[in-house]
């Protein structure tokens, strides 16, 4: 799926120059903290009626709160807003009572604790229900923007029980129970259900049907029959050849499964002949098909997953022709529509965005086609400053096709351009969507092309691709890296003479060994919070003979390993004279409100790349 760029609607979500307004080098003025400050509005989620939507908002002292908006009156209430902590999840548990969860929380202020809370949607009533493990954020992680699917409590099925429940899962392997927490009096009653069970499918009437167990391997899923769980699969990992029970509604389950395919697809299971049936719901062609289904009442009502963008397939008529009528209101944007299960009202909440375009939030009247907006993430950046991406895929080295992002800048110059292979945290996982990412717009605005390759060996392009890597084939994901290179170089696109890799964590550590083993592909490498051991991996202990240019950043902790192992490094570079420069930043609780350590990465990351890649005047 390739989708069409086009200019946001007028004066509706952003505010900035139109594009004849916009200078051409506009984008590369803009300062690198416009671009990596705290989202503006970053999640929304609409109620069952669909009379109120929660938004997840910026409060004035920089951390974020919980708003209840009605949609009838547009008035708008802080009902959640803490100087201490921020709201994390938000999930409508009623149409009368909210759950969410905090992160980021610092002592002496208005709430106690990292936790899942309850409150009624007016503020009031609200209780701890469980205290969780509030894990550090890195100083350069960024804040996540959230749509309305992602914005719930993670667990598969219906959304929550008929008396305001919630079903809470315990992760340990010998568990036996589970438990309903009743989200008033959190009170909790256990159930049983069977040993190793890591996620529970719910129906429309809130109770737990499919359990699935991770057991020696295998995944076994079970059906609640009465009291009793009956096992109807035993399968392998829904990467290969089992399925991943994802919603069970009016009698049917519908499943993530590969059947013999290389991409996974959406298919049903039939239950009384434990037999997935062959007809596939939705397939991609080149993408796995993997996300979470839309529910009515007590039906299935679409499924939305990722291709290069966020997509989604309607099968209830009048959604997909709501969605039929937003997209021709707003072409060229990925606009993710959400009603309210038990809704009877006109209004939909639209989470919309594009490569150019921050997610905004908007409420909307079907009947009507108005809009309004409740909210964006990057208000103060206009899409016409911000530089297209597209994907594409290339012939590596032994002819197999690779997915790539290639974004060009808009504003600084003409092709060939200096370029940045940005690597994702993890090499395991897919490298970004088609969609607004402040890292590649910054770089973009400052004049480098940006590579962001999906190489083998990461997910969601199908099973050939995440097992291209036989043993003694000369090709692997730095290899791919590093074809990418030579892929946008022919093109036209690259100046192969100034390529820098940069990476944080698992691509901070695949920056490193790409300097060292493609060494004539790169002129610098840029890495930070990279844990450069985790297999004693030989590769790893020749990092010393680096000789290039190298950025190491890290999170202050002589507690950390990444830290350590990044201390050794750094030290050992500096001791043969190579040309390496060592940034680190103490954690912080006024760095969650500030960003100023992420902004700080970026300011100085921009420095090093114009060193030693910059654009020529």
């Amino acid at each position: 799926m390739r989708l069409l760029v086009a200019s946001l609607f007028s004066c509706v979500l952003v505010a900035g120059p139109s594009q004849a307004q916009a200078p051409s080098d506009t984008a590369s003025k803009i300062p690198v903290e416009q671009f990596f400050q705290r989202p503006n509005t970053s999640g929304a989620a609409i109620s069952p009626s669909g009379r109120q939507i929660a938004l997840r908002r910026l409060s004035p002292q920089g951390r974020f709160m919980l708003t209840v908006v009605d949609t009838e009156s547009k008035q708008a209430r802080a009902v959640a807003n803490f100087n201490n902590a921020d709201v994390d999840l938000i999930f409508w548990i009623s149409d009368e009572r909210l759950v969410f969860t905090t992160n980021n929380v610092d002592h002496n202020g208005t709430i106690g604790k990292t936790g899942v809370y309850a409150m009624d949607r007016d503020g009031k009533n609200r209780i701890l229900l469980r205290e969780t493990v509030g894990h550090p954020r890195g100083f350069a992680d960024g804040d996540q923007v959230r749509t309305d699917s992602q914005s719930g409590l993670s667990y598969n099925g219906f959304p929550a029980t008929p008396d305001e429940e919630l079903y809470v899962i315990s992760t340990l392997p010998d568990s036996a129970e589970m438990a309903r927490m009743d989200t008033r009096t959190g009170r909790v009653h256990n159930f049983r259900v069977p040993n190793n069970t890591f996620q529970l499918l719910i129906d429309a009437d809130g109770k737990p049907r499919i359990a699935t167990a991770w057991r020696q391997d295998l995944h076994q899923s079970f059906l609640r029959d009465g009291d009793s769980w009956r096992e109807i699969t035993r399968m392998g990992t829904p990467l290969t050849d089992g399925f991943k029970p994802l919603l069970f509604a009016e009698d049917q389950l519908y499943v993530r499964a590969r059947n013999g395919r290389d991409e996974a697809g959406i298919y049903r299971y039939d239950i009384a002949r434990q037999t997935l049936l062959p007809q596939p719901l939705i397939t991609a062609p080149g993408f796995d098909t993997d996300g979470s289904f839309i529910v009515g009442p007590r039906n299935m009502l679409g499924f939305r997953f990722n291709t290069d963008a966020a997509t989604t397939v309607w099968f209830d008529p009048a959604m997909k022709a709501l969605q039929e009528q937003v997209d021709q209101q707003f072409p060229g944007l990925v606009n993710q529509i959400s009603r309210g299960r038990f809704s009877s009202t006109p209004y939909v909440l639209i989470s919309t965005h594009s490569d150019i375009q921050s997610h905004a939030f908007l409420l909307y009247h079907r009947d009507s086609k108005a809009v309004s907006l409740l909210g964006s993430a990057m208000p103060q950046l206009a899409p016409q400053q911000m530089s297209n991406m597209s994907l594409e895929r290339f012939a590596a080295r032994d002819g197999q096709q690779i997915p790539v992002l290639l974004t060009l800048p808009k504003h600084t110059g003409k092709a060939p351009f200096p370029t940045v292979v940005l690597n994702g945290a993890s090499m395991a996982q897919r490298n970004g969507l088609w969609e607004w990412n402040p890292e590649v717009q910054f770089l973009a605005s400052r004049g480098y092309a940006v590579l962001q390759v999906s190489p083998r060996g990461s997910n969601g392009f199908g099973l050939r691709h995440l097992n291209l890597t036989p043993a003694g084939s000369g090709t692997d994901a730095l290899t791919d890296l590093a074809d990418a290179v030579q892929w946008a170089a022919k093109q036209g696109y690259s100046d192969p003479a100034r390529v820098c890799i940069a990476g944080g964590h698992g691509g901070g550590a695949a920056a490193l060994r790409s300097l060292l083993t493609q060494a004539q592909t790169y002129q610098c490498a840029i890495s930070w919070s990279a844990e450069l051991k985790p297999k004693d991996d030989a590769l790893n202990a020749r990092l010393g003979e680096l000789r290039k240019p190298v950025l190491l950043a890290y999170d202050k902790d002589s507690e950390r390993l990444d830290y350590q192992q990044g201390r050794q490094l750094y030290a050992t570079l500096q001791a043969q004279q190579a040309p390496v420069q060592w940034l680190e930043y103490p954690p912080q609780v006024e760095h969650w409100k500030t960003q100023q350590p992420r902004i700080d990465l970026w300011r100085q990351i921009e420095s090093f790349l114009a060193t030693h890649i910059g654009p020529r005047p």
